[in-house]
C-alpha cells in the first residue's frame, strides 16, 4: 500500500512571522555585535512560558508559529485551501494558538490508514515518549470494529473536533483540529462555520495551562473541566456554546454574508428552546448526546450573555481570567451573578417568543 500524504504550512498569519532559532554563523566572521545578539535572542526565547520536561521544553499559548497541515492524499487541493482559508480567518479573529496540527481526512479506507500511520510517526517524532501501542492505532478499527484509530470513525461519520493533547505524561504538548469529507462536506458553505467553531476550541483550551488528569481514565471527568465549566464532568455548556456563537457571529460579519444571516440562523436554533424548558434540567446538566439539539439552546444563552455584557467581554475577559480566578469566579466577575442565577434569569427570559428573543441579535 503506498503511503502518501499532503504536509502544507499555511502561508499567511496575523500577528508575527514564523519562530526560528538564531542562524549559525562562522566563528571566523561573526562579529561581536552578532554574538551578543545571538545571546538576546536566546534569553527571548527562554523567557517564554515554557514547562522543562526531561525530553524537551513543551510550550502551550499564544504563538506566532504557523501550524501544520497534514492531509490524506484523496484529500483535493481545494479542500486543503478552503480549511486553511478559514483556519486564517479564525486566526486573524482570535489570535495565534499552539502548537496546533490541522488533519484532513478524506472517504477512501486505505488513504485514512495511511494517515493514521503518519500520526504516529509524527507523534514519535515529536515525543519520544508518545505511547505507540496505544495512542496510534491498534486492533482493527475499520473492519471488526474491536481496535482504535485517530481517524477511523470520520470515514462513515463525517464531522470535525478538536483533541487537547495537553496530559501530564507527554512530552509535547498539542491541539489537533480534525476536519472530515462530510456532514458537512468542503463543498458546503457550513465547513467554513465548523472550521471556526473548532479554532475557537483551540482558543479557549490554549487559555488554560494546566494539564489535563484523568484519574479514572475517562477524558470527561479531566480536572480541566472544572475551569471550563465548573463541573467534574465534562458538559456542552459554555465550551460549546461558546464555540457555536462565536463561529455564527464572524461569520456573519465577512463581507458577502446576508445581512439578516445571524437572525436567521438563531431562529432556526430557537426551536429547541421549549424542549429544554420543558425537559426541566438545567444548562450546565446537559451531555453531548440528548435527544434535542442541546447546542443551539447553548449558543443562545452565550448570545444573552454577550447581550448582557459584550463580545469582548465574553471572549476576551471572561476565558483568560478563568485560569487564574476559577469558573464560579471569572463568571461572576464579568457577568455580575453566579452561573447558576444566570441561568435562571435565561431561562425566564428565553420564555418569552421569539420574535423578542431576536431583538438582541445583532
Amino acid at each position: 500500500m503506498k503511503k502518501t500524504l499532503i504536509l502544507l504550512l499555511l502561508v499567511s498569519f496575523c500577528g508575527g512571522s514564523e519562530e526560528s532559532l538564531p542562524s549559525s554563523v562562522d566563528e571566523k566572521t561573526q562579529t561581536v555585535q552578532e554574538e551578543f545578539a545571538e545571546e538576546e535572542n536566546q534569553v527571548l526565547e527562554e523567557s517564554k512560558l515554557v514547562k522543562e520536561d526531561s525530553v524537551n521544553s513543551i510550550f502551550w499559548g499564544a504563538t506566532d508559529a504557523k501550524p501544520e497541515v497534514y492531509a490524506a492524499s484523496d484529500v483535493s487541493q481545494a479542500t486543503i485551501d478552503i480549511t486553511v482559508e478559514w483556519v486564517d480567518k479564525a486566526i486573524g479573529y482570535w489570535g495565534n494558538y499552539g502548537p496546533l496540527e490541522i488533519w484532513i481526512v478524506g472517504s477512501g479506507r486505505d488513504e485514512v490508514i495511511s494517515l493514521d500511520e503518519k500520526w504516529c510517526e509524527v507523534r514519535s517524532e515529536k515525543d519520544p515518549t508518545w505511547n505507540k501501542e496505544w495512542d496510534c492505532a491498534n486492533g482493527d478499527p475499520y473492519g471488526s470494529g474491536n481496535g482504535w484509530s485517530p481517524f477511523y470513525r470520520y470515514i462513515d461519520d463525517g464531522g470535525a473536533a478538536v483533541s487537547s493533547y495537553i496530559r501530564d505524561y507527554l512530552g509535547y504538548y498539542f491541539n489537533a483540529l480534525v476536519m472530515s469529507a462530510k456532514y458537512p462536506g468542503p463543498e458546503e458553505d457550513d465547513y467554513k462555520k465548523v472550521v471556526l467553531h473548532e479554532y475557537f476550541h483551540v482558543y479557549q483550551h490554549a487559555n488554560l495551562s494546566i494539564p489535563s488528569t484523568d484519574t479514572d481514565g475517562d477524558w470527561r471527568t479531566s480536572n480541566r473541566n472544572v475551569y471550563f465549566n465548573g463541573d467534574e464532568v465534562q458538559v456542552p455548556f459554555l465550551m460549546e456554546g461558546g464555540a457555536e456563537y462565536m463561529a455564527q457571529y464572524w461569520y456573519s460579519k465577512e463581507p458577502g454574508i446576508d445581512p439578516g444571516y445571524l437572525k436567521q440562523e438563531m431562529e432556526y436554533k430557537a426551536q429547541t428552546i421549549s424542549t429544554y424548558l420543558n425537559d426541566g434540567r438545567s444548562l450546565r446538566e446537559l451531555g453531548y448526546n440528548e435527544s434535542f439539539q442541546s447546542y443551539d439552546v447553548l449558543t443562545w444563552f452565550v448570545a444573552y450573555l454577550v447581550h448582557t455584557t459584550s463580545e469582548e467581554t465574553f471572549r476576551v475577559d471572561f476565558w483568560t481570567q478563568i485560569e487564574d480566578l476559577g469558573f464560579e469566579e471569572a463568571f461572576k466577575s464579568n457577568f455580575g451573578k453566579s452561573a447558576d442565577e444566570m441561568i435562571a434569569e435565561f431561562d425566564v427570559w428565553v420564555s418569552q417568543p421569539v420574535e423578542v428573543l431576536l431583538e438582541i441579535i445583532p
